[in-house]
Formats: C-alpha cells, structure tokens, sequence
C-alpha cells in the first residue's frame, strides 16, 4: 500500500530484485502476471497494479521484456523519482532486454515525461532498428513538452528516413503547429494525411485535432469545416469548438454550438468547455444563459474535485461581471478548498464593482489562509485600489510584492500603479512614475495616462501622452479621440479639427458606441440616434419627458459628453439624449414597466458625465434599480445615487 506517496521504502527489494541472480523463471505465471499489471495500470488503478508486482516479486519472478514496459508506467503514475527508472534502465542494458524496441521506445516515453529530453534524444540515437511507434514517441514527447518546432523537425527527418507516420504521429504534430501557429505547416499536414489514406472520416482523434488545430491557428472556417464533417463528436471535439470561437470573440457561434451540444445529449461538455461559455455570458453580461449553464454544472454533480472547483471559479467570474456581485460572493463563500485562481478571481470581482476596501480583505483573508498570491493575483489586487481610490494601499502593495514576495513588476503592473495614481488624479505622480520606469513604457501605459488627463482637463501632460502612444501606432483612433476630447473640452476647437481631420486622412474612425440589453429572453443592440427600433419613436418621446422631469427637479445637462462638434447648444443636448444606454433604458422602461427586477446594460465605451447623472436620477423617479456595466467597472445606479461615488 501506498504511505505519503513513496512505495519504495515500504518495498525495498524492488530495486533489488533487479540485482539478483538469474532465477528460474516460471514463463505461464510471468505472462499471467504481466497481463494483470496492464489491465490495472490501462484502467487507472497503479496501487492495484504495485499489488500484483509485489506478489510476483515474492514468487522469484524477474522482470521481462513485457514486464519492463508496464514498470516504467508505473514509476511515472506513482510520481516517483526518474533515479528509479534509470535503475530499470541499468537493469534492461545488463539482461540485454533494451534491444527489444517496445522496451527501448517505453524508456524513451519515460524520459519525456521526466522532462529529460536530452536522455530520450541520446537514447534514440542509439537505437539501430526504428519503427513508427519509435518515432511517433519523439515526435509526440516533443509536443507534449512545448517543443514545437523539435518535433516538426522529427517528423521532417523521419520522412526523410522513409518512415510513413500514422495517425498518433500526425496528431502530435498537429499539437506542434498550434503551439506554433503555423497553419500552412498544419494545412500540408491536413492534406498529407488524405493523399496518404491516413485521414479517415470516423476518426474522431484525429479529426478532432484538426479542429483544434485550425481553431488555434485563427482559421475558424476551416476549424467549422472539419467540425460540421464529423460523424461523430466527443466532448474534446466540442470544447475545441467553442474555445475556439470563445477565444476569437464569436460569441454567438460559440453559445449557438453549446445549444447544439446539450441538444444532442450525447456527451456531458467538459469543466474547460463549461468555462469557455461561462466567459461568453460574463463577457455578454448574458447572466440568464448563465445560470442555465450553473444549473446544468449542478445537475452534472462532477466526481473530480478539480472539475468542480475550474467550474466554479468560472461561475464566480461569470456572475461578477454579469454584474451579480452577492451571487459570486455566495458561491465563493461556499467553495471548499479554494485555490489561487478561486481567491484572484473574486478579487477581480470586487475590484470591477469598485469595492477596493472588500478586495483588499480578500486579499488579506486569502494569504492567512496559508496561499501565496502570484503576479496576477497582485494586478487583481492594484486594479481593486485604482477603483477605489485607494493610492497609498495600492503603493503598499506594489513594494510588497517586489520585497515580501520576490515577484518583479511587468508591464501589467507598471501600468495598474500609472492607472492608480492618474485615476485619483494625480497626474504629475503617474508621469514621474512613467519616466522612472526600468522598461519602455508600453502604448498602453501612456492610453492610460491620456484618459486620466482628460477626465482632469490636463491639455499639455495630454498632448505628451499622445505624442508617445502615437509612436507606438500611428493608426491608433482611440488615441486620437481621447485627444481631440481634450481639445474640445477646453475649447481649443481649431485643435479638434486638425485632429479629426487628420484621423480622416488616415481613413480612422471613432469606434461606435454600443448598448444592449436582454429583454424577454433576446438581447436587443442599440447604437448612437437608433432609429431602427419598431419602438423608436416612444424610446425618443419618454426621454423628452424624463428629460423635462429631470429639469423640473433642477438636473443640468453636462455637456462634455457630447460629441464635441462645435455646434448649437439645443443639438448638443439633443445627441445627449441620443446616447446608447439612454435608448437601451428607455427601451426597457416601455417593454418592461411593471416590472421591478434591476435593469442590467451593457456598454462599448466609457459612459459619459451625462448619462451617468440621467441615470442616478432615472433611477429615483422610477423607483428601478440600473446596473451599467463599462468598460471601466460597474455602476450600480439606486435611488439617485451610484455605488462608483461618481469616481470611474
């Protein structure tokens, strides 16, 4: 049996054994024995497996050819040293069993799987007679190991050599190119693979390499091509599927295909599919389809612990950014055993609703609990402060990462401490910190900066970050109009001209501001003066009234929101009430009035000074609470006021 993971010191004749003296080997009871180990070791159970070779230990039986084999697997399942399959390897070189090429390419397998590559490289080397299944080991450990590119250059020389690769061979190699993302390479393999009669329409592993393949590759149409062909799918095949429409923002196509796998009902999607759709909702702010999804992980009752934790950590992160904080803080609360990424990504959470004084115990909660936080951990964490204007915890943390934790910054962490000091106002710190930088700031360090200083009307630190990030990419339109919104602010409208005009030139435009919102089980977009909505006319109507209430009760239009033509006051104030969540909330007041759930908005952009007073207002004369997600944070708008304090 097995004691704190270690079988050796509980058998010590097991490398000893291998040093005996030849004895009379007893061949039936071998070959019965050899026959047992397999079929525990095939069906998962190693400890069974140790069981029997220690009762054909204490028959006087040693290792054979077919016995050697299935050790070597039982050393890599019981995690233990790769000392003790060098000894098997000792004792295979003296009883002459390493020519056997099954024992060879089994020792080759090991080594790869200790990550000792050099070994399995000196070892093939030395082996004279090579088969396919010799060579497939190279090409698959290579893959398996990250090393793309070596085991491109295996397969190349074993064709070389004349050797046909089969279909494990190729969908190693398949690996390769997508670690690579080498899709040419993946497409001659493709069609190497139909010339050669390897490629088959019922091979499903194969077929779903493919898949993955030109999902990882960013071709999805010819990833959807493979897929649509299948005759049979099995849960690998659908999660390389969405992931990979989930990984290149088709989240339409990636949700429909999850429809189509829970209507076949033949395969249970796996913890990483479940994951992938999970993002797709809390990117979507789909938080309907997303307790679907949590209701069917429920109803699954996953039998590994791992399954259920990735699943769960999905969960919290989906009902976070669909804007259901006291969701994600129940099932965070409920989780056993919760890892770094359980604890992060709550964090995470708190930070997007702009509770930085909820994350910052989290963090404090979640180091006492004996884990230690990572990089990532510490962006959550600085991204949770900048939020909530918390600069001098957020100064804190960042020396502490370096000193008590020995992690050195990156340009993640450069540009939260920048976001920190900017977002509080305080420009001239984050500019110092930019040039005491050890690293070129990024294009995204200096975006940063340029936000912040429009938000505080700062024109010359304004038009030095500009000039920076423009080094960078000179086709970089956001950049472009954060510009000319300073320039517009503070009147220098000659200066938004040059700007705009000199974006037409390029041929950039503004990117268009969206807002949607699910009513009635389907998600309604709108864009800036939509007119194309059956409901236009009333949208239009009941905010002119809201507009008049909101005057009546002393509300004042700010303006700066606008789009900053330099014209009339009367059309400025009518593009205002033309703003995208402005539609998409009256759109749900008329469809849905009686009803008195939270009303949940999605946003492209930031949301202006306008719109955010509308709706602290709206808010108080409706009686509904509005939750706004940007792509700064949450706004959670109830009674007249907002959980933000105004500050985002």
């Amino acid at each position: 049996m097995l004691q704190n993971g270690n079988w050796f010191p509980r058998i010590p004749c097991f490398l000893s054994l291998l040093m005996l003296p030849q004895l009379l080997i007893k061949h039936q009871s071998s070959y019965s024995f050899n026959s047992i180990i397999r079929t525990h070791l095939s069906s998962g159970h190693p400890e069974k497996a140790l069981t029997n070779f220690t009762q054909f230990k204490e028959q006087g039986l040693l290792p054979d050819n077919f016995t050697i084999p299935s050790l070597l697997k039982l050393c890599f399942e019981l995690n233990q040293p790769s000392i003790h399959g060098e000894n098997i390897h000792a004792f295979a070189i003296k009883t002459g069993y390493l020519q056997d090429i099954i024992v060879s390419t089994g020792f080759v397998e090991l080594y790869f799987n200790y990550g000792h590559f050099s070994a399995s490289y000196q070892l093939f080397d030395e082996i004279s007679e090579r088969d396919v299944v010799l060579w497939t080991a190279m090409v698959s450990g290579f893959s398996h190991n990250g090393l793309g590119d070596q085991s491109v250059n295996f397969l190349s020389r074993m064709l070389r050599e004349g050797i046909k690769p089969n279909r494990i061979t190729l969908t190693s190699v398949l690996a390769a190119c997508s670690q690579l993302m080498v899709l040419n390479l993946g497409r001659s393999v493709h069609g190497f693979s139909i010339r050669n009669g390897i490629f088959k329409a019922d091979d499903v592993v194969l077929e779903t390499a493919f898949v993955d393949m030109y999902a990882k590759c960013r071709n999805l149409i010819y990833s959807s091509r493979v897929f649509d062909r299948m005759r049979e799918r099995n849960s690998v095949s659908w999660n390389a599927i969405i992931t990979g429409q989930v990984n290149y923002g088709s989240s339409e196509a990636a949700l429909r295909l999850f429809r189509e796998m829970m209507y076949e009902n033949k395969t249970e999607p796996r913890s990483s599919t479940l994951a992938s759709v999970l993002q797709v909702c809390g990117g979507t702010t789909d938080l309907r389809r997303g307790r679907e999804i949590h209701g069917h992980a429920v109803r699954s009752c996953r039998r590994s612990n791992l399954d259920s934790l990735v699943e769960n950590n999905a969960l919290i992160d989906m009902y976070a950014k669909s804007g259901d904080l006291n969701s994600a803080v129940l099932l965070f609360q409920n989780v056993r055993n919760k890892n770094l990424v359980t604890w992060t990504t709550m964090i995470s959470g708190y930070g997007m609703h702009g509770l930085g004084k909820e994350a910052l115990k989290a963090f404090d909660e979640m180091k006492k609990s004996g884990i230690n936080p990572d990089g990532v951990s510490f962006i959550a964490v600085l991204s949770a402060c900048s939020h909530g204007k918390l600069v001098d915890e957020g100064l804190q943390l960042y020396i502490s990462m370096q000193r008590d934790y020995k992690i050195q910054p990156e340009m993640k962490h450069f540009a939260c401490m920048v976001d920190l000091y900017a977002r509080s106002g305080l420009l001239e710190q984050a500019f110092g910190f930019i040039e005491k930088m050890p690293v070129e700031p990024s294009e995204f360090i200096w975006a940063a900066l340029l936000s912040s200083c429009r938000i505080y009307k700062n024109v010359e630190l304004g038009e030095n970050a500009a000039k920076k990030a423009l080094t960078y990419d000179q086709y970089n339109a956001g950049v472009y109009i954060l510009l000319s919104r300073i320039y517009a602010d503070s009147g220098r409208w000659e200066d938004f001209s040059m700007v705009r005009l000199f974006m037409k030139e390029l041929g950039l435009k503004p990117v268009t501001a969206r807002s949607w919102v699910e009513v009635e089980r389907k998600v309604y977009t709108f864009t800036v003066r939509d007119n194309l909505n059956p409901y236009s006319k009333k949208i239009y109507n009941l905010l002119e009234t809201l507009k008049e209430k909101m005057e009546k009760g002393g509300f004042d239009s700010d303006r700066s929101g606008g789009g900053h033509n330099n014209i009339s006051e009367e059309e400025n104030e009518s593009d205002l009430c033309g703003h995208t969540e402005k539609l998409a909330l009256a759109f749900v007041l008329i469809k849905c009035g009686g009803h008195q759930g939270p009303i949940r908005i999605g946003k492209n952009l930031r949301v202006c000074t306008d719109c955010h007073e509308s709706f602290k207002f709206i808010s108080k004369i409706t009686n509904r609470e509005i939750i706004l997600r940007d792509p700064n944070r949450y706004h959670q708008f109830k009674q007249g006021s907002c959980n933000c304090c105004d500050f985002w």
